[in-house]
């Protein structure tokens, strides 16, 4: 698994004349355009707290788990297509095959992560407890896509259009989760949304460790069960469907 995720990692960067330099400047300069757009264009800011930085990192740090999530569940959805020769022809079990690469978009996306906790930890927001929250955020999203990918990665065998669904679907997630603007602009009416929106969990956790936000354990318990429950299932479906896979693509 190590070594498919280290091939994978470097094929994303193959051909460039910078090479890995690009898993760190390319997170840079999406991180400066959103925060250069909401935070000076449309000068937004926390509730209480004016500082443009300090909204710079709330950005960020949504951005960052958000962005591996999108990547992993959409690399998930398309992967027995994309790997169609590996996984028809090659003795390499499809569960190592989807494990490898959910370890490389998380590998590039940890480089970002490591970037915003620099920043995070030199504007003095990073406290003990916080990192505590961050990991156990951390936890939360690993197990909770990875139940997630191992139904997706069956599914989008028999659904060649679940990829562009999925895509749409966590395009409309993106915006109705508190990622690019602050959560005290939500409309009361999605407040019981939100808290139980398992995503949303798992963000918060990230904040907290990142911004100095206080830990909330009722939305953590809310993503740590959904998480549990995902991978319950996933294991559960792909055990039952994961050999009709080369027989579908």
């Amino acid at each position: 698994m190590g070594e498919l995720a280290k091939r994978d990692f470097k094929a994303r960067y193959a051909g460039s004349a910078l090479g890995t330099a690009w898993s760190v400047l390319e997170p840079l300069v999406q991180f400066g355009l959103y925060l250069t757009v909401f935070s000076v264009f449309l000068g937004m800011r926390l509730a209480g707290r004016p500082g443009v930085g300090l909204f710079g990192l709330y950005l960020v740090s949504g951005l960052v788990p958000f962005m591996a999530f999108q990547e992993a569940v959409s690399r998930a959805t398309g992967l027995a297509r994309e790997r169609v020769q590996l996984v028809r022809h090659v003795n390499v079990p499809l569960e190592v095959l989807l494990a490898g690469s959910l370890a490389a978009v998380f590998a590039r996306h940890g480089v970002a992560l490591a970037l915003v906790l620099g920043v995070a930890t030199a504007s003095g927001t990073v406290t003990a407890s916080g990192l505590a929250w961050l990991s156990a955020g951390l936890t939360v999203m690993a197990v909770g896509v990875f139940g997630l990918a191992l139904v997706l990665v069956v599914a989008g065998a028999f659904l060649p259009d679940l990829v562009h669904i999925v895509g749409t679907g966590s395009m409309v997630l993106f915006f109705l989760t508190p990622i690019v603007y602050p959560a005290e602009v939500v409309p009361r009416a999605l407040v019981g949304y939100l808290a139980c929106n398992p995503l949303w969990g798992a963000l918060r956790c990230f904040r907290a460790g990142l911004v100095g936000e206080s830990g909330e354990a009722t939305s953590f318990a809310v993503a740590a069960v959904s998480a549990v429950v995902l991978l319950l299932v996933g294991a559960r479906v792909f055990a039952a469907r994961h050999r009709q896979v080369p027989d579908l693509v």
